[in-house]
């Protein structure tokens, strides 16, 4: 059996927004041939309603895979998630390093020139992630700052600045910093990483996967690169539904 496995921001969907008709179409259809999964950064809700129940998948890895839900509804397009694990940030060793991090964070983006909007940073079960514009930004707001951080690379630079900042706690080798989104950084033990799945999954094949975060800084590099798995870096959904095609 071949598993497909697929990001969701800037893969399967444009960043923060619902599925479209045709990537629903073209889902559902390789359901006839493969089992396909989704590893994405966001929680569990939030992908739910971006997929827009147009779209039932096997495996659910959430939060960078740092929480797992299987889907064991019998029927091809029948839901009923079991959750199989689920970490929680708040109880590694290293959280208060990693809160750290988080003040530093709140420190650049209240001296930054742009204007902010409020939510920034979401701690979820497995993973810390910060918006660099705010949750509660508007679509405009979000696509304002996108053209900005594309003339002045802002998320780089806080980038840099929490890697330095980990590197001097000497903490850089157990924690992940990495792009989440198009607005956005995640927070991380480096051993929750999104290859953390690959142990829950020995019952497959092939197991491909699609991911727009594909250099070194990104949340996909790692699972893209991996030996057991046939990476597909993609700039769009576009991208992904023309190597999909071709399978």
């Amino acid at each position: 059996m071949t598993l497909l496995l697929f990001d969701v921001d800037g893969t399967l969907v444009d960043s923060g927004k619902k599925i479209d008709p045709y990537m629903v179409t073209t889902l559902n259809a390789l359901k006839n041939k493969y089992e396909i999964g989704i590893v994405g950064g966001g929680s569990l809700e939030r992908i739910l309603e971006q997929m827009n129940n147009k779209v039932i998948f096997d495996h659910y890895f959430t939060e960078c895979g740092c929480v797992y839900y299987k889907n064991s509804a019998d029927g091809i397009n029948k839901m009923l998630l079991h959750e199989i694990y689920a970490k929680d940030i708040r109880r590694h060793p290293l959280y208060d390093k990693i809160n750290l991090l988080v003040k530093k964070s709140l420190l650049f983006l209240s001296n930054v020139d742009y204007t902010i909007t409020g939510n920034f940073i979401d701690l979820r079960r497995g993973i810390i992630y910060i918006s660099l514009i705010g949750m509660s930004a508007t679509e405009e707001e979000r696509k304002y700052f996108l053209n900005y951080d594309a003339i002045y690379n802002i998320r780089e630079s806080l980038l840099t600045i929490l890697t330095t900042y980990a590197n001097n706690m000497e903490i850089n080798d157990d924690i992940s910093i990495v792009e989440g989104g198009s607005v956005g950084i995640a927070i991380y033990p480096s051993e929750c990483d999104k290859i953390q799945i690959l142990p829950h999954l020995h019952d497959y094949k092939d197991i491909h996967y699609f991911g727009d975060k594909y250099e070194t800084n990104g949340n996909d590099y790692q699972l893209l690169h991996h030996p057991d798995v046939k990476g597909h870096k993609v700039d769009s959904k576009i991208d992904t539904l023309n190597i999909l095609k071709q399978l």
